[in-house]
Formats: C-alpha cells, sequence, structure tokens
C-alpha cells in the first residue's frame, strides 16, 4: 500500500555485522551525513546497546558531546516497560486498547546534529543509545526482552514507533548490535525495509553475517514468496595484498551472498561487487571521524567514495551524485571541530582537576569535590584536604597540583572579597600557566569581582557558576556537567597566526589594572633595528618580574626582567615587527602589544 500523495513515507535502514571491528558505525555515520547533503531528513539511531559508539563520530556536533544528559533507546524502551507492568485494565484483566499511544513519541529523545551547511530541506538527527553513565549498564541489563515481547505487548508497540518515525524522516538508519541476540534480531527483522551486512573476508565475519542475512531474509518473506527485505552485502576492512587469499574471500562472499542479491538484475551484480568493498585505511581505524569531512569528492578509493556508492546503492538509485559539493574551507572547518574538542578530552583525560578554595567553604566545597570525583575519578581531582599530608610543604605540593592540572576550580564564598595571599598564588599560577579557570561563586557578593583578575572577571560573566547553599545537592550535577561542557568545547579565543604566534594569547590589551606595556625601536642600519619594550605602572607599586613572551625566533624567547622605580625594561634587536606579550604582578596582570601597529616606528620595520 503507498503512502498518501504528501505523506512522508521514509524507509527504515538497519546496517548489521555479526563480528565488531567491520566499519558498521562509520557507514551509518557517513551515509547520515551524505543523505542529508542531498536535503534529506535523516535520523541515526544508535541501537547497539551493549556497546553504543555512534555518537563518537557525531560529537563536534553535538551539544550534549559526551551524553551525559541525554536519554535515548533504553530509557525509551525503559520507560514503556514500566508503564506495560501497570497499564490500563478493561474489567476482564486485558489492557485497554491503545493505552501505549502516548508512550510511541520517541522524537523527544532526538538530539539535533548542529552543522550549517545541509542547506534548507537537510536535517540530521541523532538518537542516542542512552544516558551514559555508572547506571547506563544497569539499565541496559535490566531490560528483560522476552517479557517485553511476550507480556508486555513490545511487537505492537515498535510497530507504532516504526510509523512515527516513517512520517517524520524519509531515511532511519539504525546502527544495530553485533552477534545474535534479541536487540539484534530487532534490529535485522522487525524495523528494515532494507538491511546493510558488513562484514570482513575472514570466515567467522562473513560466514555469521550470511547465517543472519539468512535468518532475517526468510522470517521478512511475505505469503506470496515475494521478498519483504532488501539485503546488501558490503565487505569492509579490504586489504589488497595477499591477492590469492583475497580473491578467495571475495568468492565465497558473491557464492553465500547471492541467493539475497536478486533483487538486482544479474547484469548489475558485478558492477555491485566491484562498488560494494571499502578499502582498509589506517586514518579510520584510529580517528572516529566522518570521511565527508576527511576526504576529498571525486577521489577514487577513498572511503568517501566507498560511502557514497554504498548511499546511491541502498536509496535504491533515489539519492544521486554522493556528497552535496561543500566550500573548502567549510568542510576544514569541521574536520578542524574533531581536533578541537580531542585535544581538551585528551587535556582533561591526562590531567586533573585543581581545586581553589578558602578554607571557610570546605563543609561545602567537599560536595562539589565528591560531584567531580563521581564524575571524572579519584585520581583527577587535586585537592589540598585529600592531597596535602601532615608535614609537607604546601607551596611545594601546591606547585605539584598546579603542575598536573588541566583546569582549576576556583570556589569563592562571602567572605573572599579580599583574596588571601594563598588564593592569590594558585590563581596567578593557573593563569600563567594558560589553565581553564572555572569561577563558582557559592553566595557570593559581587564585590568579590572586583578582587578578581580581570581574566577572571571576563569568565565570570561567560562561564562562572552561581550556585545558592540551598540548592547545592541539585546544582552540583549542573556545575560538573557545565565544567564537562567547557573543556570539550573549542575556545572561542582568537586564532593563532603561525607568522605570529603571540597575537591574541594575552588578552589584546597594551594597558590593563594600572599596567601599561609600551614599545620605541630605532633603525640600527638597513637590516636591523633596535627594540625597547617596557612595562610600567605605579598603582599599586610595580615590583617582582616581568615577563616578556617575544617572537618564537628570539632564543631565548621568555625573557625575566626586574622591575625598578615601577619600571621593567628589556632591549632587543629585531629585523621585523611582531607581538610581544607581558605578564607582571606574578601573572594577575597580562598585556598585549602588536609593534606593526606603533606609527612612530620605520615603516619598513611595520612591514616586515
Amino acid at each position: 500500500m503507498s503512502a498518501a500523495p504528501g505523506v512522508r513515507r521514509g524507509r527504515i535502514i538497519s546496517f548489521y555485522s555479526y563480528k565488531g571491528g567491520t566499519g558498521r558505525s562509520m557507514a551509518v555515520a557517513n551515509v547520515g551525513w551524505i543523505l542529508a547533503s542531498r536535503g534529506k531528513r535523516v535520523l541515526l539511531v544508535d541501537w547497539d546497546l551493549e556497546a553504543p559508539g555512534l555518537h563518537r563520530y557525531l560529537h563536534p556536533f553535538l551539544e550534549d558531546r559526551e551524553l551525559a544528559q541525554s536519554c535515548g533507546v533504553i530509557d525509551f524502551l525503559t520507560e514503556f516497560s514500566v508503564a506495560a507492568r501497570t497499564a490500563h485494565r478493561e474489567e476482564d484483566g486485558a489492557s485497554k486498547p491503545g493505552w501505549f499511544e502516548p508512550y510511541t513519541n520517541i522524537l523527544g529523545y532526538v538530539l539535533p546534529v548542529t552543522w550549517d551547511h545541509f542547506g534548507d530541506a537537510g536535517v540530521l538527527d541523532f538518537l542516542p543509545a542512552g544516558r551514559q553513565g555508572p547506571s547506563y549498564a544497569v539499565r541496559v541489563t535490566g531490560l528483560n526482552w522476552g517479557e517485553f515481547y511476550d507480556t508486555l505487548g513490545g511487537g505492537v508497540f515498535l510497530q507504532a514507533v516504526k510509523e512515527k518515525l516513517r512520517a517524520e524522516y524519509d531515511y532511519i538508519l539504525v546502527d544495530s548490535r553485533t552477534g545474535l541476540s534479541d536487540a539484534a534480531g530487532i534490529c535485522t527483522v522487525q524495523l528494515p525495509d532494507d538491511l546493510v551486512v558488513c562484514f570482513t573476508l575472514n570466515r567467522q565475519s562473513l560466514y555469521g553475517a550470511a547465517a543472519v542475512a539468512e535468518s532475517a531474509f526468510r522470517q521478512r518473506l511475505k505469503p506470496s514468496g515475494e521478498p519483504g527485505l532488501f539485503v546488501w552485502p558490503v565487505s569492509t576492512r579490504v586489504e589488497l595484498a595477499e591477492r590469492d587469499r583475497l580473491e578467495q574471500g571475495r568468492t565465497t562472499a558473491r557464492r553465500v551472498f547471492l541467493p539475497y542479491l536478486k533483487h538486482l538484475p544479474r547484469t548489475e551484480r558485478d558492477a555491485y561487487w566491484g562498488r560494494m568493498e571499502v578499502l582498509y585505511q589506517p586514518y579510520f581505524a584510529y580517528e572516529e571521524v566522518l570521511a565527508t569531512l576527511a576526504d576529498r569528492k571525486r577521489q577514487t578509493n577513498s572511503m568517501l567514495a566507498s560511502m557514497e556508492a554504498l548511499t546511491e546503492a541502498i536509496t535504491h538509485g533515489e539519492v544521486m551524485g554522493g556528497l552535496a559539493e561543500i566550500d573548502e574551507k567549510d568542510r576544514a572547518e569541521g574536520l578542524r571541530a574533531y581536533g578541537a574538542v580531542r585535544d581538551a578530552q585528551d587535556h582533561v583525560a591526562s590531567g586533573r582537576f585543581y581545586v581553589s578554595y578558602s578554607h571557610e567553604e570546605k563543609r561545602d566545597v567537599r560536595r562539589i569535590v565528591d560531584a567531580l570525583i563521581e564524575s571524572f575519578g579519584e585520581g583527577h581531582v587535586w585537592v589540598d584536604y585529600k592531597d596535602v599530608q601532615l608535614g609537607d610543604s604546601w607551596p611545594e605540593q601546591m606547585a605539584k597540583g598546579m603542575e598536573s592540572a588541566a583546569a582549576v576550580v576556583a570556589v569563592f564564598g562571602p567572605k573572599d572579597e579580599i583574596l588571601s595571599e594563598t588564593r592569590t598564588m594558585e590563581l596567578a599560577a593557573a593563569l600563567r600557566r594558560g589553565l581553564a579557570v572555572v569561577p563558582v561563586f557559592l553566595d557570593a557578593s559581587p564585590k568579590i569581582l572586583e578582587s578578581l583578575p580581570e581574566e577572571l572577571r571576563a569568565l565570570s560573566r561567560t562561564h562562572g557558576a552561581r550556585i545558592e547553599r540551598s540548592s547545592l545537592e541539585e546544582d552540583t550535577e549542573k556545575l560538573v556537567n557545565g565544567i564537562r561542557h567547557l573543556l570539550s568545547t573549542p575556545t572561542s579565543s582568537p586564532p593563532i597566526d603561525p607568522e605570529d604566534p603571540q597575537k591574541g594569547r594575552w588578552g589584546g590589551r597594551s594597558s590593563e589594572s594600572g599596567r601599561s606595556l609600551s614599545a620605541s625601536v630605532r633603525a640600527v642600519n638597513d637590516a636591523w633595528f633596535e627594540v625597547v619594550l617596557e612595562v610600567s605602572g605605579s598603582t599599586p607599586p610595580l615590583t617582582g618580574p616581568v615577563e616578556f613572551h617575544l617572537h618564537p625566533t628570539f632564543s631565548p624567547s621568555v625573557q625575566r626582567v626586574e622591575s625598578e622605580s615601577n619600571r621593567a625594561v628589556l632591549h632587543v634587536g629585531a629585523w621585523g615587527a611582531f607581538t610581544v606579550g607581558a605578564t607582571a604582578d606574578e601573572g594577575r596582570t597580562r598585556l598585549e602589544l602588536d609593534l606593526a601597529q606603533l606609527p612612530e616606528a620605520p615603516t619598513k620595520f611595520r612591514e616586515r
């Protein structure tokens, strides 16, 4: 029965593999991206409940990158199961017809994939396996599939869910569980119109995948004998070495999958097998990156070319031409998003959170620390009452804790209107090292801002958290999620110019907190100039060392000058202009000056 005119009748396509490591999830993500680029409404579903990972290919484009707050398939099914056990009954004890309809709206669990270049009509949404965290495994193992089908009416329920999805999307791509299980059976038999079977050319993967394809194919045969399921076998991780063994594997694959490719004309089957090989490419084995961004179009034998061929086949030729054209700058920007997120996450994973606080707030700080430990692990939180022992030198232990820190969580309370020397030292060290600082204001007075360095005053407006003691228990989870989001979000600071690497790193201001950075330039000869750099300021008095951060071609590129009479002066020779950074007041004051912008400097110096 065909859909009425103007009514969407989306196709459900499941991607299955008998063994892991076939690139199944990668194929789902790439095919979905290609379809969305061609103006289709697409939903990606992670039904690999025991080992979810589809979101790893999409995480730079998800608001909740680690799925710490986002529910999904397992939560949706659990909600239905709980309701089904207490469903309203008729007088004879039977469930009321249609009672489950309110529970079939799975769209409330869907997350948007934010990419601005799909065009006006293209949509890519993502339905995760479930909210990730310590309780996830309990929810998965707690779902009784036998009860779900035999007692609770899960089959009828899923059929209603399918129809809602068909009406909302053009294509629903399901990343299935591997192996043999109830969850895999749902994805291979009950849900799909098309079944993509991914396998490698070894006997276990190939014959296991073929057996599942046969089972699904037979169960979906119509009474007339007409196939009710299209099967698309795809060999993956194909290596072109060991030619004899490769050809043997290819021959075996064609033979065992022949019964399920009869929907293709005989004359097209050879061409199909020639195009449905995904070559092994180490880059994609180690990087969870979309080929739609990593590869250029029209490169033969690329991962993208394989995904485009697969897209054309499983859409029965409806979507031709592969990935829609995209501006090279936009493609590069999307690819850089992976690196920015990965660098931030790796930085957090390899370091620790340093917790800075005043001891008047120790009782409430313990709750914040416990929340951080629960979320990130015991070894990733440094706080003095856990890490400093009786008899230890506090400055030495603080330095060690700061050395291994990825970020500083700085808690401020009502008594912190004037920072202690200890807090000042901690925050100065954090800013000097360029660490991410997350200010947390606990029943704090706005006057605290007046005592903070400018960098923290700016952070308090954009990333700071304000928590009332009365709601501390509820807000610690929000705080942890906010910290996770901040540290996994690419920085919005100005991009670094490789020819002028200090540009934008020191705040962009030559005057700050009563200090100023100035420079004078004079020609020594036709090729060389003397540059005099000066940091000055008398309110409060400038004391201690000032660090000048020069272009990396200087040796050393960071030079320390002791201040005298409220001035610190450095003489250097230079061939041309560059940006200077300077730090004073133990790192609390950061200054920046672009020497190319000095109007009184020689033109030749400024233009080099």
